[in-house]
This record gives structure tokens, C-alpha cells and sequence, in this order.
């Protein structure tokens, strides 16, 4: 009789086993949840974007969340892909390899189609972790540190009304605010942002120029994916659209 094999099972198993391989002066103590942090690594000017995860074990929940369709991955020598992420990579159709930060892989993602600015007003941990991350790997963004939510508000108003930007996002607890406030010029399509899912809907059917996001409580991760969401598309009104 063929035996139905638990994955959850084989993962737990793979950790464990890795835990004993390490030496015992550097073996961590025993938790139950583990927080890694992925590599995110842009591209050079005229290269492809690429993922880059060093973890030692890469799970499928660690691939959901930090992986975007249509990009490849590039994992450390020594990381294991669990059975999980490879059957979460085959089904996504993820092209993916193993090798150093120089390896070039190829893929259709570009994030230099758009010109995005960031406009910070609200800073958290979390959110100067993001600016220091573009910092040393921009993705076509430039950005800048605002003390008010009007000033925040005027800013991205002019540089959207003037073409000097595609597209803008704002990083603030007063989002509504400063979407209200902007709203007022004919060119600015803001909307508040809390999610990649809203985002995909205003884009589609506001064609959304000006993102706003409260940053309280949103993480690293999910505030560096609604910002590579952004980079993805250059921001188009919808058919019929006046303004």
C-alpha cells in the first residue's frame, strides 16, 4: 500500500537534521518560528531584476512572500529547497538557480519603463530599512523626506501635473489626507493603498497615479512588495478618463 507522504513532515524533518549538523557553539536555541530575512538584490543599470535568497531552508511560505511572478530566483550555494518550494516553483513557472550574485539571469521584467518617486513623511523602522535598501539598490526610484502632509500632498501633485514623474508613492499616516488633497489637480489620480490586491484594482480601474500608504504596522516585506508592484507598470488612465 503506498504511503502518503506529509510534507509539512519532510520540512520539519530537514530542519531538524540541519540543526544537528551545525556546530554546537553557534546552534541557536530552539524556537518555534525562525525569522529570515531574504536578499533582495536590484539590478545593475542595464541587467535584469533578480531575487536572490541566502536562507539556509527555502519553504514555500518563504517564497510566496517574497517572490514576484514572473521574476527568477537565485538561491545561495548552500540554501535547501524544500519539496514545497519546488512544487511552488513549478507550478508559478519560476526559473530559478543556484550560484553567486554575478550569475546573469535572464527576464522580461523591467523596472526602468516607469519613473517613480518616493515620498516619505511618516518614518518607521520599517520604512527606513525600505529607504536605506533603495539606496544601495534603486529600481528607477528617487526619493524624498517630506515633514508635513501637505508639503507631501503639493509635491507629488507637481511633479505628476508636470510629467516629471510617472508616478508617486507616499508614505504617511495621514494617506487619505493627502490622496483628498491632491485629488484636487485634474492630473492626479491618488488612491490609499493597503494591500497588493487593491492596488492591482485601482490601477485597472482608476489607473492610479499617486499611492498612498500608511505605514504603521505594515512590514519590510510588505511595504517593499507594494513598492516593486508599483515599479511593475507605468500608471495609464482608463478609457474614457477626463483630466
Amino acid at each position: 500500500m503506498g504511503s502518503i507522504v506529509d510534507q509539512d513532515l519532510v520540512e520539519q524533518i530537514v530542519s531538524n537534521v540541519l540543526a544537528q549538523l551545525q556546530p554546537a557553539s553557534s546552534r541557536p536555541a530552539p524556537t518555534h518560528h525562525v525569522a529570515v530575512t531574504p536578499v533582495f538584490t536590484a539590478p545593475a543599470p542595464g541587467a535584469a531584476a533578480v531575487t536572490v535568497l541566502t536562507a539556509p531552508i527555502i519553504t514555500a511560505e518563504l517564497l510566496s512572500t517574497t517572490v514576484r511572478l514572473g521574476q527568477p530566483l537565485r538561491v545561495g550555494q548552500q540554501s535547501i529547497l524544500t519539496p514545497s518550494a519546488q512544487d511552488w516553483l513549478n507550478t508559478k513557472k519560476i526559473s530559478w538557480s543556484r550560484g553567486a550574485e554575478s550569475t546573469s539571469v535572464s527576464t522580461s521584467t523591467n523596472y526602468s519603463a516607469a519613473r517613480w518617486q518616493l515620498i516619505v513623511q511618516t518614518v518607521t523602522p520599517n520604512v527606513k530599512a525600505l529607504q536605506d535598501a533603495l539606496k544601495r539598490q534603486p529600481e528607477g526610484w528617487q526619493l524624498d523626506l517630506v515633514g508635513q502632509p501637505l508639503e507631501a500632498a503639493t509635491q507629488a501633485a507637481s511633479m505628476i501635473s508636470t510629467a516629471e514623474r510617472d508616478g508617486v508613492v507616499v508614505l504617511s499616516e495621514y494617506a487619505e489626507i493627502i490622496a483628498c488633497r491632491a485629488n484636487r489637480n485634474e492630473r492626479v489620480r491618488a488612491a490609499v493603498i493597503s494591500d497588493r490586491k487593491q492596488l492591482e484594482q485601482t490601477r485597472q480601474h482608476l489607473g492610479v497615479n499617486l499611492v498612498c500608504i500608511n505605514p504603521n504596522g505594515r512590514t519590510f516585506i510588505e511595504l517593499r512588495n507594494l513598492l516593486r508592484d508599483c515599479a511593475g507598470a507605468k500608471p495609464a488612465a482608463p478609457a474614457g478618463w477626463k483630466g
